[in-house]
């Protein structure tokens, strides 16, 4: 009996082993499929937006009216700043923290590198951050929220930094610990075309109450 029961819970416990190997394979390739090979992917396709930006940038070099001229330029700013803004950044950060219900640890900011390549009036905004998320769907959130911002947002690496150990295969998954390393950029050079711009021509106010006078006190 004693033989018996014993060999009965070395066949449990060879199970467990196998079963854990087989769910850490299996978590192993989902990371790969669902968050790599997607990051990989979102990171070429910044690449091809970073450059449009960089040809509507030059763009702006070449002879157009004033009203042409406006129109590149505020539509530059909105994906591309004159500053680097770094409280607004923050800002994004943060609603994707609580978008995906992730918890922010520690970050640090490096300001004004050079952007990569040819010479270029675009600079980058790096940050470091060490982040906790409750699973690796809200990690691709948190990611998936960064990249939606309205300014260009580029993530540059992401590593894992462990996660509590697994006692048993029926513990739930634990929480995912990693560093991640994204970047915006800004174009300090728009200042000069800003400057450039003709006063916006403007039609005469009505006699319609201000709904906003608070704006208008400022």
């Amino acid at each position: 009996m004693e033989k018996t029961a014993t060999r009965r819970g070395s066949m449990r416990k060879t199970l467990i082993i196998s079963l854990s190997l087989l769910l850490l394979t299996l978590l192993s390739f989902v990371l790969y499929m669902y968050i790599y090979k997607p990051l990989d992917d979102r990171r070429e396709q910044m690449k091809t937006e970073l450059q449009t930006e960089k040809k509507l940038l030059q763009t702006l070099q070449a002879k157009q009216t004033p009203d042409e001229l406006r129109v590149s330029i505020v539509e530059l700013q909105k994906r591309v700043p004159v500053q680097p803004f770094v409280e607004q950044f923050l800002l994004d950060i943060e609603k994707a923290e609580v978008v995906s219900n992730s918890e922010v640890l520690s970050l640090t900011f490096q300001e004004g590198e050079n952007v990569e390549g040819p010479p270029t009036p675009i600079q980058k905004l790096t940050v470091n951050l060490s982040v906790r998320s409750p699973s690796y769907f809200a990690l691709e959130q948190f990611i998936d929220t960064l990249e939606r911002s309205k300014r260009i947002v580029s993530v540059d690496s992401l590593s894992f930094t462990g996660y509590e150990e697994w006692t048993t295969v029926m513990d739930e998954v634990p929480e995912l610990s990693y560093s991640l390393t994204v970047s915006t950029f800004y174009a300090p050079e728009l200042r000069q075309w800003i400057k450039q711009l003709p006063p916006l021509d403007l039609p005469q106010p009505s006699e319609k109450r201000n709904p906003f006078p608070s704006l208008t006190e400022q």
